[in-house]
């Protein structure tokens, strides 16, 4: 039992009990490389010994290749799709996947890689500074051209070839664009925007994935990234998709399933790599959308970026907390990867047909999963939804006038209202109809539509 009680703490709580990591000592001169003893040392990561270029590839490399078949999700010759950004992280998993397929038949990286581009930068930019950026991408994706690559946007179900060359046009895609910044438009706050983007481009990659006949999506998340995306998501409700949404395999598709192969990675190994590899490497690094303006997600990634700062092996524990957690899978009746024949299949590709009600909606049976995001339905029996809802309710109907007796029997009946309006019980209307079949998380972005 712990001993630590709270008079131990004093006036600065538990300040003073976080210490910041002490400097590591830099790298000598004509210091050798601790791990093959022969060559000179480059670099010396944190907590680390001073390692060679070539020691501290392979070690980076192992990491990758180690995550792959520790787990075994991903099998022998499956189409992978990739997912381009260009940002260090994605260049870094990029040239991993290309350094496995060039190796031996005894240590050969076995996929099919499948390159796709998600263009979502016509959000928030003007159409002349989107093309210099997707020019400044295409000088990035141009070092991968061995690999097939498609182009796509945001919220939309077609894909085309991408060519690396800068006379690429993204054209044909007015009408999905147009959609899209439509439903971001009628959306209040900054918090939703963002939630929407990251969801939409989820459900981008899942549907792009069907029609390419991949059944895994490789994401170059990194564990800094997965820090701010567990802390972001308990603040927006996400807390039932909250261990898929960091975990090493988001399989709430059971047909296509997003991968992050390189989640043990840091910020200081990327940056080491793309400067010690073999060849040289470009990135990009562009601002992301909505980050100059106030959001619970640029609150959490700036704590986070903090965090880093002072106390880097402090992240690594954050983002891990999500492989302590377990959240309940529910049946999905998505299609078969490559199945276009299929009712369901239709009606999933368009998704944003939720927001300007032209989906059909049905009452489908309790215990399914969201129809936005795919997380299994979490409000029904929620203490934590019933206790918000009841206080909502006693702010609007209990006032100073009310008498002692009045109060009581408002208190019943609110009771009841509370719970029926948190297990969608209250209205039999579209409105409601469609928050029954919504996990807590994205009923607060429909809720918060103009």
């Amino acid at each position: 039992m712990c001993s630590i009680v709270e008079d131990d703490f004093g006036d600065e709580g538990g300040a003073h009990a976080m210490k910041e990591d002490t400097p590591q000592p830099e790298l000598g001169g004509n210091e050798l490389c601790r791990k093959c003893n022969s060559e000179q040392a480059v670099l010396k990561l944190n907590q680390k010994e001073p390692q060679c270029r070539v020691c501290f590839l392979n070690y980076v490399r192992h990491k990758f290749r180690a995550s792959l078949g520790s787990t075994k999700i991903v099998r022998r010759g499956s189409r992978v799709l990739i997912i381009l950004t260009g940002e260090p992280a994605n260049v870094t998993l990029l040239d991993m996947v290309r350094f496995g397929l060039e190796q031996d038949a005894f240590k050969q990286l076995r996929i099919v890689p499948v390159l796709l581009y998600v263009d979502d930068d016509f959000v928030g930019n003007t159409p002349e500074a989107r093309l210099r950026q997707l020019a400044e991408r295409l000088k990035v994706f141009k070092q991968f051209e061995s690999f097939p690559a498609y182009y796509t946007v945001c919220g939309s179900s077609r894909h085309v070839a991408l060519t690396f060359d800068g006379a690429f046009p993204p054209s044909g895609f007015e009408q999905d664009e147009a959609r899209l910044l439509q439903v971001l438009d009628a959306v209040r706050s900054v918090s939703s925007k963002q939630d929407l983007l990251e969801q939409v481009r989820k459900q981008t990659y899942r549907q792009i994935g069907h029609a390419l006949q991949c059944a895994y999506v490789f994401l170059s998340d990194i564990g800094v990234d997965l820090a701010k995306t567990l802390l972001s998501n308990v603040a927006l409700g996400r807390g039932c998709s909250l261990a898929q949404d960091v975990a090493f395999c988001d399989d709430r598709d059971d047909t296509v399933k997003l991968v992050r192969p390189i989640r043990d990675l840091n910020p200081d190994e990327v940056s080491n790599y793309l400067q010690y590899s073999e060849q040289p490497l470009l990135s990009y690094s562009p601002a992301k959308h909505f980050e100059d303006k106030p959001s619970l997600q640029n609150l959490t990634a700036k704590f986070i970026d903090n965090l880093m700062q002072s106390f880097p092996s402090t992240v690594s524990t954050v983002y891990r907390t999500g492989d302590k957690l377990d959240a309940p899978k529910a049946p999905r009746n998505g299609p078969a990867v490559g199945d276009g024949t299929s009712e369901r299949q239709d009606e999933s590709q368009d998704f944003l047909a939720l927001f300007d009600r032209t989906l059909t909606l049905d009452n489908r049976p309790s215990g399914e999963c969201c129809r936005f995001c795919g997380a299994a339905l979490d409000y029904r029996g929620s203490k934590t939804l019933f206790a918000t809802e009841y206080s909502r309710l006693v702010s609007s109907r209990i006032n100073a006038a009310c008498s002692h007796e009045d109060i009581l029997l408002k208190s019943k009946q609110m009771e009841l209202d509370a719970e029926r309006a948190v297990n969608g019980e209250d209205d039999q209307g579209e409105e409601r109809v469609l928050m029954k079949q919504l996990c807590h998380g994205c009923r607060n972005i429909f809720e918060d539509l103009n």
